[in-house]
């Protein structure tokens, strides 16, 4: 009896141990208008990967509500995310942070939120990706360009020219990526 107690204990340890290293582990120092990346979990983001040769394939900007911390993100439609859900969305739970400014910032959001995602990566046609939302934020909120927009020819598309074609993307046309953020 007392073998099989020992084993009982021993496994449920184990999986305790096991559950608590893909449990992602957050920090509480986020501040409204802090960058966040992920690696995002969707088809897309391999393809995001190889072509900015980057890991991040997903990103979003901190904001608060009602004393809540919120991720707004393109993702579908543009939303707000808990941000614990949104970490844990992302493989391994791992994300990355960045701060682009040290004084308090307050994101006006409103008018973003049910944006219909962007599949072309265009800019001004009122929808959004990812990284273009949080561009557009800092830019016309904050007079802050945090990247230049480069041709989507200038990363690495090898090989990806029936889905831009498919998707009404220009090789020439100009992109912001996650990775152009941080």
């Amino acid at each position: 009896m007392k073998k099989k107690f020992n084993t009982i204990i021993m496994l449920l340890l184990i999986a305790i141990a096991v559950y608590a290293q893909h449990t992602p582990r957050i920090v509480n120092d986020f501040k409204e208008g802090d960058l966040i990346f992920q690696v995002s979990q969707s088809n897309q983001s391999p393809f995001i990967q190889l072509a900015t040769n980057s890991p991040w394939s997903h990103c979003g900007v901190i904001v608060e509500k009602g004393g809540k911390v919120y991720v707004l993100e393109a993702s579908n439609v543009v939303k707000l995310t808990p941000l614990k859900k949104w970490i844990s969305r992302g493989k391994f739970g791992k994300y990355k942070r960045r701060r682009v400014l040290n004084k308090p910032v307050k994101i006006r959001y409103a008018k973003y939120l049910g944006k219909k995602y962007d599949l072309a990566f265009k800019f001004n046609n009122n929808k959004y990706y990812c990284s273009e939302l949080i561009y557009d934020i800092y830019k016309d909120q904050f007079g802050i360009q945090l990247a230049t927009p480069k041709p989507i020819k200038s990363y690495h598309v090898f090989g990806l020219g029936k889905l831009m074609k498919r998707r009404g993307m220009d090789p020439n046309q100009k992109v912001v990526a996650p990775c152009d953020l941080l």
